[in-house]
């Protein structure tokens, strides 16, 4: 047998699963390189019940977990949360949540509405999930690199930063964050390997980095090095780094933050210190020249000229972010056009308005206006009456900080008008709409006029106001428990965005209680709140040790949460995600299962379908554990049944369906574990019942119906249930509250594809 392409085995009889819920008993080959701790089984149930009531309560949790997987809010709620986190990010940090990388901290950026440091390119549309998802390890984009080309603006010493990674093919850029030194790093690489860049997974060891681990003629970035690593680096360590590179005809490039020690007298060949910055204007003249290249005549191409708009630019400081960069760049080029006046840039960057913004804050007449505004950074863009119940709440719990007395805390709730709220906080209300369980509902919005308050709001309040912010963390705290989706992910945002300040004391105060809480709502806060750092290269290593250490804890509530922020998260690619995944599901009981299927779901989404799938094939062996083994197949049910495809103005395909028409390579992984599912008792009859979902499919997308009867065909071949697949499919043909007429349908090609043979 091969991991590619094993036979299906049968289930034995020590597949029996313990009384504690979980998946399954220790079965089959047993693998010693995976000595679970002692403390990960600790919370199990003690096992004093009789056998019959053992298998009574497991062939419940196996069709509980199987019944959700079916339930379409679960599949709903799945696939809003990538499109809700997009839509916080874009409300928070006016950036979509895959280019949030993008939003500060380089000095060079790509032109246009792309992501600066993501990777990936792979588009799934359809009615759960309509997002592009992109990974931060991996394969970097040729059109990435394009546009780094296309936009980029060398420092004074690049061309020593050539030379030295021509001639060493290793070279260390040792500089702050903020000085572009990632894309110049990029940018450095793809000049001298034109058969692709790769990004590291930050937790990549150099010390142990092995020749297989890279492919010849391309170039290689770990974007942060753990100061931990840095410091036992010694020269031969990085000799034979060089060498592999030398033998590969690789180049590597290691940025090292400036604050971090490097033993200079063993590498200092190799590292360079002198990095500068690009100057401000500089970059704001490539991105305007480019954003004018084929204009219009009528465009003013010396726009940059006008002393308006010099004076201006002088005002720039050199940290001021990228992202700022381009936004200014984008409103310049508006001026240029004529679509929008110079006093709007000039109310928006100029050294008067950013220091008219603290006292405009501080002008805020009384707690009731500051916690609006404070709850509008929080909920910009969202329903007015969703800012303004979440600035109740926490005008109350100012009130009760400083109006202690019981008597004083009364409110005039006409003393304000909602209008005048919004006015004073220099909001706006907008007509918008509201996904529902129902479908989509016209709401009135309100959002800051100017998209950069919410994050200005917030870090206020964090540098000038310490008491009021022990306030806000723990109103932050109680919003993670309401069972609204636009109140918890955008409360979990929210702490992200505190946590880049203060990683310990946010962690500490709201992410860890709420993962430990182990209700879903609050899981589902701790996992919106480590997208934030997670995307920042600073905090790749620690994201990755985080749930490393969630995934090994003694609490379930943790190896939930664990195996959830590993199917979202971008700090560690799918593959070590997955493999971070394989251990959890290895101690998983049928919650833990659930939670891993949903990771796998998400990692089929937005990695690599045919890893995930080759993962499953093995997860699901016969000679793996039984826990391994039972969350696996569970997983091909949660992802067979989220997951669908849309494509050339069809309607949508069952995901799996699609991929074995359309996919030759993944097409026999498909069949094996649906084969597998079929020859496993626990799952033989929520198969046929997502089967009969297939089927149903072809009444409103009739070019389902040959593709599946061929899948079934195989299907059946492999698992030796041919028989029984007719026998099903016939019976569903006669079932008048059946899909009569698309069972039927199927079944005369399955007769046909089965004569064919």
């Amino acid at each position: 047998m091969t991991d590619a392409d094993p036979e299906p085995v049968e289930p034995q009889n020590g597949d029996a699963a313990d009384a504690d819920g979980s998946p399954g008993s220790e079965g089959g080959a047993k693998e010693p390189e995976e000595k679970p701790d002692k403390s990960a089984d600790e919370d199990r149930k003690p096992k004093d019940e009789s056998q019959d009531k053992e298998k009574a309560e497991e062939e419940e949790n196996v069709r509980s977990a199987q019944d959700r997987a079916a339930d379409p809010e679960n599949a709903q709620q799945w696939g809003l949360f990538a499109s809700r986190m997009d839509s916080a990010f874009q409300a928070m940090f006016g950036v979509g949540a895959s280019g949030f990388a993008a939003a500060g901290g380089t000095a060079n950026f790509f032109l246009g509405d792309t992501a600066v440091g993501q990777v990936g390119d792979r588009n799934f549309v359809g009615r759960r999930r309509s997002l592009e998802i992109r990974v931060r390890s991996g394969l970097v984009a040729k059109e990435v690199l394009a546009q780094i080309d296309e936009a980029y603006v060398e420092p004074d010493d690049y061309r020593e930063l050539t030379r030295k990674l021509e001639q060493h093919q290793l070279l260390f850029i040792k500089a702050r964050g903020g000085t572009g030194r990632t894309m110049t790093a990029l940018h450095l690489l793809h000049r001298s390997c034109q058969d692709g860049v790769r990004k590291l997974d930050p937790d990549a060891r150099l010390k142990t980095l092995q020749p297989k681990e890279f492919q010849p003629g391309h170039g290689y970035l770990l974007e942060s090095l753990d100061p931990e690593q840095a410091a036992t680096l010694k020269s031969f360590h990085t000799e034979r780094l060089g060498q592999y590179m030398r033998d590969k005809g690789c180049m590597m490039v290691v940025i090292v933050d400036e604050s971090t020690s490097l033993p200079m007298h063993e590498i200092g060949h190799l590292v360079s210190t002198g990095f500068t910055r690009v100057k401000p204007d500089r970059l704001l003249e490539r991105y305007v020249e480019w954003g004018l290249v084929d204009s219009a005549p009528e465009a003013d191409h010396e726009v940059l000229s006008r002393p308006e708009v010099k004076e201006i630019i002088a005002q720039l400081t050199e940290e001021v972010p990228a992202r700022e960069l381009a936004k200014l760049g984008d409103l310049l080029i508006e001026v240029a056009y004529d679509r929008i006046g110079l006093e709007t840039v000039r109310d928006r960057y100029s050294a008067a308005s950013k220091a008219g913004f603290g006292e405009w804050f501080d002008a805020q007449d009384d707690l009731e206006q500051r916690a609006f505004v404070i709850a509008l950074a929080v909920f910009n863009d969202e329903p007015v009456q969703l800012v303004s119940t979440a600035a109740t709440m926490l005008a109350d719990r100012f009130k009760k900080l400083a109006i202690p007395r019981r008597g004083d805390r009364s409110r005039d709730v006409f003393a304000v008008s909602l209008a005048e709220r919004v006015q004073q906080a220099r909001a706006e209300l907008a007509t918008g709409s509201q996904e529902t369980e129902f479908g989509d509902v016209p709401v009135s919005k309100a959002r800051f006029q100017d998209e950069r308050y919410p994050q200005l709001v917030l870090d206020h309040v964090r540098t000038q106001y310490t008491q009021a912010l022990d306030v806000v963390m723990d109103w932050l705290l109680a919003l993670g428990s309401i069972p609204n989706p636009q109140v918890h992910i955008r409360a979990g945002v929210a702490a992200g965005l505190l946590s880049q300040y203060d990683f310990v004391n946010v962690f500490g105060r709201i992410i860890n209680p709420w993962a430990v809480s182990g209700e879903r709502e609050q899981r589902w806060a701790a996992v919106a709140a480590l997208q934030v750092p997670a995307r920042l290269p600073g905090y790749g290593l620690l994201i990755s040790k985080l749930l490393r250490h969630w995934s090994r804890h003694t609490l379930r509530q943790l190896r939930s949460a664990a195996a959830q922020a590993l199917g979202t998260t971008t700090s560690i690619s799918p593959d070590a995600a997955l493999r971070q995944l394989k251990y959890v599901a290895r101690h998983a009981d049928w919650i833990i299962a659930y939670h891993v299927g949903e990771a796998i779901s998400d990692l089929f989404v937005r990695a690599d379908p045919v890893l995930v799938l080759q993962t499953l094939v093995r997860w699901s062996r016969g000679d793996e554990f039984v826990e391994r083994r039972m969350t696996a197949l569970l997983a091909v049910l949660i992802t067979s049944h989220y997951v669908e495809i849309q494509a050339d103005g069809s309607e949508r395909w069952p995901a799996f369906v699609w991929f074995a028409e359309h996919r030759p390579d993944l097409r026999r992984h498909i069949v094996l574990l649906f084969a597998r599912l079929l020859v496993t008792v626990d799952f033989v009859r929520r198969t046929y019942v997502h089967i009969k979902q297939w089927v149903r499919t072809t009444r409103r997308e009739p070019a389902v119906t040959q593709p599946l009867a061929r899948l079934l065909r195989d299907i059946g071949a492999r698992s030796g249930e041919t028989a029984s697949i007719r026998t099903h499919l016939a019976a569903w043909a006669e079932d008048p509250d059946g899909p009569l007429i698309a069972a039927r349908a199927v079944l005369q090609h399955f007769d046909k594809e089965e004569g064919s043979q």
